[in-house]
């Protein structure tokens, strides 16, 4: 009795195969299975799957019990192959009735077929229905609703079906400040520092009688206004008090760099005494105190005009249309030659507003023209690395990440089909040495 090899084969051994040879002297058959041998190159509906290959090695009687038993050990299918259970049943019982030489044909078609319909079936929804339950899509709309919102409401007030209600304030019945084309206020731009410096003149003869600028040291002028020499120059003018010694006494001594522009009053009572009750604010950060900024500090500046018929000003108050009220305890400080500038500009209202309005800005921002800079820097480093990362994404990791794996096909696994296939496309050659 001629025994078959091959990994393949090894579950025939169990079988007594008759050496008997088919009219084209190829194929060889056993009896009671259905699976025909090629040792040389498998038949393609024979590997099918390694579960439903073992079910066509049992007697035609035993199909059907052995079919059922299998199923109830795999585990269950995903929904994706329901289906394909289903056509496969039906598939087997039609095997089990015709013959051990359709069973392999029917089997492999009814596969084939289940599979096409279940794939065709669920392509077309799975894709909605993923995109639709994601939760990046549900944060999208989201977003996409509350922005809209926000930019309508920003741009036309209240939403068309809500009312008018909002909390009464002093500035609804003054005038807004008009956005004046400041230099500084461009993404590229920097401040004006012969501005600057013009301010500061402005602000240590003008202002400085009654506002403080306390968080401003004079070596903050150095490089930006004035030299070295003369800002040391303008900070030994002023006495500091400061000490103790090693008597235990407070004396006084000349100014240096590092210490602060001093206050006018010495505390918050006698700036109160000397001022009618008010409180000048400190300057250091009043342009972003202030809602409207600059524009706001410059129309205050420039603002003062006689009070409107029917408008009353109470004794010690001045009347400015920009001040929330209207009614406003600081004085007209700014008239026309006030000042006498160095660079010799004239020394209009509104040149000595802009200036001071620019140091003022510059104090509660010193850092703003070097956060610029940085800025740019940043920009550019990180449009490099988007550009870098945008290459790498498409041609490195876009062909892995977007890459389907499908199911191979059984009879490419099978050894004795690659062995053949290797020995026909690389066919031994002999070599001299």
């Amino acid at each position: 009795m001629a025994r078959e090899t091959g990994p393949k084969l090894e579950s025939h051994r169990a079988h007594e195969i008759p050496e008997r040879k088919s009219q084209d002297n190829k194929k060889t058959r056993c009896p009671d299975c259905v699976v025909s041998v090629n040792p040389r190159k498998p038949d393609f509906g024979d590997r099918v799957d390694e579960n439903i290959v073992e079910l066509f090695l049992l007697s035609k009687t035993k199909l059907v019990t052995r079919y059922w038993v299998t199923l109830a050990l795999l585990p269950p299918p995903k929904p994706a192959t329901k289906m394909l259970s289903r056509l496969s049943a039906g598939a087997f019982k039609k095997a089990a009735s015709a013959g051990p030489s359709r069973s392999s044909n029917l089997l492999y078609g009814s596969r084939s077929a289940s599979v096409r319909f279940a794939s065709s079936k669920a392509s077309g929804s799975s894709a909605f229905e993923s995109f639709m339950n994601s939760k990046i899509t549900l944060a999208s709309a989201s977003l996409l609703g509350v922005g809209s919102i926000a930019w309508y409401t920003h741009l036309f007030g209240n939403l068309p079906f809500l009312g008018e209600v909002h909390a009464s304030h002093l500035s609804d019945e003054g005038l807004h400040p008009v956005a004046y084309p400041w230099s500084h206020k461009g993404i590229l731009d920097t401040f004006d520092h012969s501005s600057i410096r013009r301010g500061y003149q402005v602000y240590r003869e003008v202002c400085a009688a009654c506002h403080s600028l306390d968080r401003i040291a004079w070596r903050n002028l150095v490089g930006v206004s004035h030299t070295a020499d003369e800002a040391r120059a303008m900070a030994e003018e002023i006495e500091y008090t400061d000490g103790p010694d090693g008597e235990g006494e407070m004396f006084q001594r000349p100014g240096k760099l590092a210490d602060y522009m001093p206050p006018p009053y010495a505390n918050e009572e006698a700036a109160r005494a000397g001022n009618a009750g008010a409180l000048p604010p400190d300057l250091s950060l009043i342009v972003k105190a202030r809602h409207g900024g600059a524009d706001y500090i410059f129309s205050l500046l420039t603002g003062y005009v006689d009070p409107p018929a029917g408008v009353e000003i109470r004794d010690g108050m001045n009347y400015n249309p920009y001040f929330p009220g209207g009614a406003i305890s600081m004085a007209r400080v700014l008239f026309d030659g006030l000042v006498e500038y160095d660079d010799g500009t004239p020394a209009t209202t509104t040149q000595m507003a802009k200036d001071v309005v620019t140091f003022l800005n510059w104090a509660a921002e010193p850092e703003h023209d070097e956060r610029k800079k940085y800025g740019i820097k940043a920009v550019i480093i990180f449009s490099v690395l988007t550009a870098i990362s945008i290459y790498v994404k498409r041609f490195k990791w876009g062909p892995i990440k977007n890459r389907k794996i499908s199911e191979l096909c059984p009879l490419f696994l099978d050894p004795l089909y690659l062995r053949s296939t290797y020995s026909v496309y690389n066919p031994p050659t002999n070599k001299t040495h």
